[in-house]
């Protein structure tokens, strides 16, 4: 997970929230089509929870942030693009907002804070250094009441479950991790490391319409290895 930063919301998204009885669940195809690709660019075209590529229309979903009402359901801020999360696969390896379903979260792409307090291993695992207990109620699909506590690193394991051992998140981000460190491998002393991993830290501090798959692992990384030299 990275900082998302919103954007103004798209014009139709705001002419559309005016009308009588709009809905998202009868958004007009237009409509949702220039949200989806507004949704996409901000983020360059990462799912907002594992941070995987999304391609096209048939690869994303709109996600609220908090579990839909009437009063929120159109609003921009609460709208994010994410992966279908292995949609129709085994539940155990359902990821981002497939396996969240209808569940609160307390951990937020939007609030830097929250993003600040996220780290990662070496073996590609994310995790959150933000513990603090949260009560959480939720109904699930079919009516069962559900109630405890949760905290954020909870979250990124169980509710979004990011770190599944043989899940596409962590063997992407694994993936992603190895090839950066291929290429630092080569500069071996402490200045050229570090002309390097400056560079590189620009490079992948910037915000574009399409970012690198799995960046913040990477952004992670980078930051690690300067401290050390």
């Amino acid at each position: 997970m990275i900082y998302i930063q919103k954007k103004p919301e798209p014009n139709l998204l705001l002419e559309y929230r005016h009308q009588i009885n709009a809905s998202f669940d009868d958004m007009d195809a237009d409509v949702k089509i220039q949200l989806r690709e507004s949704l996409l660019k901000e983020q360059g075209h990462l799912c907002a929870y594992c941070m995987r590529r999304i391609t096209d229309a048939k690869d994303t979903k709109i996600e609220h942030f908090e579990a839909r009402t009437p009063e929120n359901e159109l609003q921009y801020h609460n709208l994010l693009a994410v992966c279908r999360g292995g949609d129709g696969g085994p539940v155990k390896a359902m990821s981002c907002d497939t396996k969240k379903g209808n569940r609160q979260i307390f951990i937020n792409a939007l609030n830097k804070s929250d993003m600040e307090r996220i780290y990662y291993s070496n073996s590609g695992e994310i995790h959150s250094s933000d513990t603090t207990s949260h009560k959480f109620e939720y109904q699930d699909s079919t009516g069962r009441a559900h109630s405890g506590y949760t905290s954020p690193e909870q979250v990124i394991q169980e509710c979004l479950n990011l770190n599944y051992e043989n899940g596409a998140p962590l063997l992407g981000r694994k993936t992603a991790l190895r090839e950066f460190q291929k290429r630092l491998h080569p500069y071996k002393d402490k200045k050229s490391k570090r002309i390097f991993l400056e560079k590189m830290q620009r490079i992948y501090s910037e915000q574009s319409e399409y970012i690198e798959p799995y960046v913040g692992i990477i952004r992670w990384y980078i930051e690690k290895k300067l401290s050390q030299l």
